[in-house]
């Protein structure tokens, strides 16, 4: 993790998560294939053969006014990074991710000391790696309410990559059905019991499409429901591999933009100063997973803005909706162990596991 001060706005930073470094950090000998993180950037509409755009909004010099600033923004942090070496062209890596996952409903949990294999029982016999000091439900989130006496009385972070309903997922789901996850409505994701699982010092961060549609529902019906109250919100930017943006932002907000929006919120009986220092990030930069909605880990950057108790170590946390797995993690999902494949990683021979 990197904080980036721009001079010109020294109260704030963006915050740049080198994904694959910060996993690989986290598992050890385990190391994610870089050809994961070999994200280009997307043509420009020159390059693209002159496509036509969609028709613009009547405040589109408005919006074409803050798109610039946005992108004037991202530019003045981006300048302060150390600009990577020219990338080794390697190879495209087999698209594993996209195999049929058939892992039963189970749960586990590794308090080795280092990580474990656990073998599935399908018919690919894939290897699933197991964090130490994780803990893992291959359940629907649905089934929540029936896991929590299995689960801590609270946590100090929990993270949500809710599966909100979109045109992507559709058209994916209708090209190859394993593709694409069970897309939930906003009355079904309301009903989630996150109040129970919260004290007055937990953060809860929330990673949301650009529909504003689901912006206004996470913040007016989602977030009471769950009792908890908005502390920020912010955008990740992603990068190709030579740290530049994968696209520029686009004016018209109903076009694909290069950014997903993060929203950090807290219980709503929290002291009302509770980790407004997090307000200080102004964005959150990454290469992304060429995986789709393989989300960059978040609690490096978090921990210094949450608040435990006096001999508390580590934080306990909850992540909903998890496709792979993190130390001091609870995870649950359906698809809980899909991106733990060892095929996707890189192991040593000393330090293979017997």
């Amino acid at each position: 993790m990197l904080k980036l001060q721009n001079k010109q706005k020294d109260t704030k930073c963006a915050v740049f998560l080198n994904h694959r470094k910060l996993i690989n950090e986290a598992y050890g000998e385990f190391q994610l294939k870089s050809e994961l993180f070999q994200f280009q950037a997307k043509k420009t509409l020159q390059e693209n053969g002159g496509k036509k755009s969609r028709k613009r909004k009547r405040n589109a010099s408005e919006d074409r006014t803050s798109c610039l600033e946005d992108l004037q923004l991202v530019n003045g942090y981006l300048e302060l990074l150390t600009k990577p070496l020219e990338p080794e062209d390697t190879p495209p890596i087999a698209r594993y991710w996209e195999d049929a996952y058939n892992v039963p409903q189970l749960h586990g949990a590794n308090e080795s000391g280092r990580m474990q294999r656990f073998q599935g029982q399908d018919d690919a016999r894939c290897v699933y790696l197991i964090p130490n000091r994780s803990k893992f439900f291959n359940h629907n989130v649905d089934n929540l309410p029936a896991l929590l006496h299995q689960l801590l009385p609270t946590y100090d972070l929990i993270v949500l990559d809710p599966p909100w309903r979109n045109k992507y997922i559709r058209r994916l789901k209708r090209a190859k059905q394993e593709l694409g996850y069970s897309m939930l409505s906003n009355d079904q994701l309301s009903l989630l019991p996150l109040s129970r699982l919260t004290h007055p010092r937990s953060l809860v961060a929330i990673w949301c499409t650009n529909s504003t549609q689901h912006q206004v529902a996470l913040e007016q019906q989602l977030l009471p429901s769950w009792r908890l109250r908005l502390v920020h919100k912010l955008r990740w930017y992603k990068l190709s591999t030579d740290l530049q943006l994968i696209a520029p932002p686009q004016a018209d907000l109903s076009q694909k933009q290069p950014y997903e929006m993060l929203y950090v919120a807290c219980r709503s009986d929290a002291h009302e100063d509770y980790a407004k220092d997090i307000q200080k990030t102004d964005l959150l930069l990454s290469v992304p997973s060429i995986v789709h909605s393989h989300k960059p880990p978040l609690l490096h950057w978090i921990r210094d803005h949450m608040q435990l108790e006096e001999d508390q170590k580590d934080p306990n946390c909850l992540e909903l909706f998890a496709r792979y797995l993190q130390p001091h993690f609870t995870s649950i999902g359906l698809e809980v162990l899909k991106l733990m494949d060892e095929r996707l990683y890189e192991v040593g021979e000393e330090d293979k596991l017997s």
